[in-house]
């Protein structure tokens, strides 16, 4: 993952892309933004499939139907995707933009600090992420016929932590969804192998089972500061996975609370009818541990640590905002093909777009408007 400061800004499509955040997997990510009907600015992260990906078909067919999928859920704890477009050559994503950094950054933000995040953090952190992954698991489409998503691909570089507190999961694009045209094949792995179900590592088919072992791990190595499962490669990490027998967690970190330890290691059960069966479980076992561990804990605390942690970072990204306030590429005008269809009627959000939607922040789809506060949240 690489971040690097663009000359100027770029417009591309109906996107002003500001400075490249990311580089990595199937595309370079972008801050940036684009302006509504009545001049609006919204914030947006913006993925640019890489030249491989964007060449292939049948690969941006499936990303089409996946996000296509996304797209309708509405949850705080799922960044919003936009559009799917085709512009200019290139195939864009355009995402709710999360001002923050995923965990994966935090936590080895905090390792070069020395400092061990805190546990009442992760276990937040996790909770909420498994929120927005219950959310997704229960999705229904408009005739009320389950979309079956599970994320595949839950781990720590796909959960984004916000500078305010939020807690976002993020990049369903590889999630297996009984929608698909383009179906994935038995046997085909996909994801991050060490996160990974042991159903997962032998290519069998998955259900939301597969993200609350997923899970389970994230937190394990959260809470140990050790992954659960490792390999000198690939193909050994693959059997660690599918044998499921980590280090228990107490061995590896005798401070980490027996309750806690007990919900980790439930999660990660090799058999799926022994672990939580739903992330709604897990994460219900993970709020009473925090109310009988860290009772005062409020997604504030979150939010002054994560502004601690990245306070240089913070600051520079507000120099760098303030130095090209005024520098905007005109553009070619272009807008793109939107990849997703017309379904107006069913988009969640696309105020930008050339046929707005019927549907704006103020509908019932449960999405918390820019501004207020978390309807989930306590008052602090």
């Amino acid at each position: 993952m690489l971040r690097a400061r663009m000359p100027s800004p770029r417009r591309v499509g109906r996107y002003h892309l500001l400075d490249r955040i990311a580089f990595g997997g199937m595309a370079e990510i972008y801050r940036g933004f684009t302006l509504g009907p009545d001049g609006h600015r919204y914030e947006v992260a913006v993925k640019k499939l890489l030249p491989r990906y964007a060449e292939d078909q049948s690969f941006v067919t499936m990303l089409a139907d996946e996000y296509r999928l996304v797209r309708r859920l509405a949850h705080a704890n799922v960044a919003r995707v936009y559009e799917l477009v085709e512009v200019e050559g290139a195939v864009l994503i355009a995402m709710e933009y999360v001002d923050g950094k995923d965990l994966r950054s935090t936590v080895e933000k905090a390792r070069a600090k020395g400092r061990q995040p805190a546990l009442v953090h992760a276990v937040y952190a996790i909770a909420r992420a498994l929120d927005g992954l219950h959310h997704a698991h229960q999705a229904r489409d408009a005739r009320g016929a389950s979309l079956g998503v599970v994320h595949r691909d839950f781990s720590p570089s796909n959960i984004l932590l916000g500078y305010d507190g939020a807690v976002k999961v993020i990049d369903f694009g590889i999630a297996k969804a009984s929608h698909n045209r383009v179906e994935t094949k038995t046997g085909v792995i996909k994801g991050k192998v060490r996160y990974m179900s042991p159903e997962q590592a032998f290519g069998h088919a998955l259900d939301r089972r597969s993200d609350v072992f997923s899970a389970g791990s994230v937190l394990y190595e959260l809470c140990t500061g050790e992954v659960p499962f490792a390999a000198r490669n690939e193909v050994d990490l693959i059997f660690k996975v599918r044998e499921a027998r980590p280090v228990p967690v107490r061995k590896r970190s005798p401070s980490v609370p027996r309750e806690l330890a007990a919900i980790i290691e439930r999660a990660m059960a090799r058999s799926r009818a022994a672990r939580f069966q739903s992330a709604l479980a897990f994460r219900d076992a993970l709020v009473a541990f925090l109310r009988s561990h860290a009772a005062s804990y409020r997604r504030n605390k979150l939010a002054r640590y994560m502004k601690q942690l990245w306070a240089d970072e913070i600051e520079a990204d507000l120099r760098l905002l303030e130095d090209r306030a005024l520098e905007l590429d005109p553009g070619s005008g272009e807008v793109g093909r939107d990849l997703l269809g017309d379904e107006a009627d069913e988009a969640l959000f696309a105020p930008w777009a050339t046929r707005p939607t019927r549907h704006g922040f103020d509908t019932p789809t449960g999405i918390t408007p820019p501004g207020r506060r978390d309807p989930q949240e306590p008052e602090d």
